[in-house]
């Protein structure tokens, strides 16, 4: 239980925290035409810490965990959820595609959890 409230944290963190970089990254605009005084923008800021708690974090499951199981777990629950934050907050419409891989990602994790159990 422990394994999944760790990876759930970590999960939430880089996604949030890519999803805040790329608002932030939106504010900025061309990197030819900002000063360095653009870069220091709290959703910036914010999704680069989150990031970096999130490595942190990793660093802690990964001294706890098999790589060969908690590497494909946090992945794929990463990628499910960045694409439903990008859904919610940036009005992203995923492809057809990318629903059928959300799901079958989907089915791996329960697949996955089963088998942490």
């Amino acid at each position: 239980m422990r394994f999944f409230i760790l990876i759930g944290i970590y999960v939430l963190l880089n996604s949030f925290g890519q999803l805040l970089i790329k608002l932030g990254t939106q504010e900025i605009g061309s990197l030819e035409t900002v000063g360095l005084q653009s870069w220091l923008n709290m959703k910036l800021i914010t999704g680069i810490a989150l990031f970096g708690m999130s490595f942190l974090t990793w660093i802690y499951i990964l001294s706890k965990s098999n790589l060969s199981y908690a590497f494909p777990f946090a992945v794929g629950l990463g990628y499910v959820t960045v694409i439903l934050l990008a859904m919610l907050f940036l009005k992203e419409t995923p492809s057809y595609l990318q629903a059928s891989g959300m799901t079958l990602v989907g089915i791996g994790i329960i697949l996955m959890s089963w088998q942490g159990s």
